[in-house]
């Protein structure tokens, strides 16, 4: 083989290998879950949440909790964002909260962004403070989490009021609500019911997409649920990557400098 012809050859491998690269740096692919049946990412992956909008006349906090070993229980871990008080004017606008007045996170900023450990299970939890004379109840983002074997540890207090095990009290994706409107949900999406909006993609985490809560306000078998008591976005934050250009450069430069050393070796 001539000098010309392995040239060409090592190049033409070494531009294979590095398209190759590229290519798997540019598409990686994810198993994971996220939805009501719960989060899971086969990787840490970091996810950044933004608060939307509150319509509720009680007093939330939206936390996400980590599955305890054998789903005996589950530990709270991080506080996204919280009601210091209902609404920002009473019943006013349907008891809206907004950011800075009456809803803020522990940092103080609207955008929080948490990471999400390998092989993890975790849910997403809104805490409702439904005045004194009822215990403090939550709503998940999971159904594992909606049933009878889940409870929050301060009162004991059970979700047998959900009627069957799992009911859906969040909805992920690209949905529309009305705070203004009495109309169900189902029909303010053309149809589509909160089954349909059940988990979402890793290419709607990439984009940007929203998750809403009902805060159990009514939440018994047979009844629309409006999901607009508290909404967040959350995004996917992409990991660094190396240049394409510099990373085809390196692998060119690599095996044109290999082949200069054989040449020499040959020629010596």
């Amino acid at each position: 083989m001539t000098t010309l012809m392995l040239v060409k050859k090592t190049s033409f491998t070494v531009a294979s290998l590095a398209t190759t690269m590229l290519l798997s740096i540019c598409t990686p692919v994810r198993a994971f879950m996220f939805g009501t049946t719960g989060i899971q990412f086969d990787e840490d992956t970091n996810i950044k949440f933004t608060f939307n909008q509150s319509y509720s006349r009680y007093q939330s906090s939206l936390w996400v909790a980590q599955a305890e070993s054998a789903n005996n229980g589950y530990t709270n871990v991080a506080r996204l964002f919280e009601e210091t008080q209902p609404s920002d004017n009473g019943s006013a606008n349907n008891w809206e909260a907004t950011f800075g007045n009456a809803v803020t996170s522990d940092n103080g900023s609207i955008t929080q962004t948490f990471t999400f450990l390998k092989d993890q299970i975790y849910a997403l939890l809104l805490w409702s403070d439904t005045g004194s004379d009822k215990p403090r109840e939550y709503v998940s983002s999971s159904t594992f989490m909606n049933s009878t074997l889940w409870w929050t540890p301060e009162t004991q207090f059970r979700r047998d009021e959900c009627g069957v095990e799992g009911c859906q009290l969040a909805v992920f994706g690209d949905f529309m609500l009305n705070p203004n409107s009495s109309d169900s949900f189902t029909n303010i999406n053309g149809g589509k019911g909160p089954e349909q909006f059940s988990s979402l993609t890793m290419a709607q985490l990439a984009n940007g997409t929203q998750i809403s809560f009902d805060d159990f306000d009514n939440a018994q078998p047979g009844t629309d649920l409006d999901f607009e008591d508290f909404t967040v976005s959350a995004q996917l934050v992409p990991e660094p990557v190396p240049e394409p250009v510099t990373v085809f450069g390196t692998m060119v430069g690599i095996g044109a400098l290999a082949a200069a050393r054989r040449k020499k070796k040959r020629g010596q």
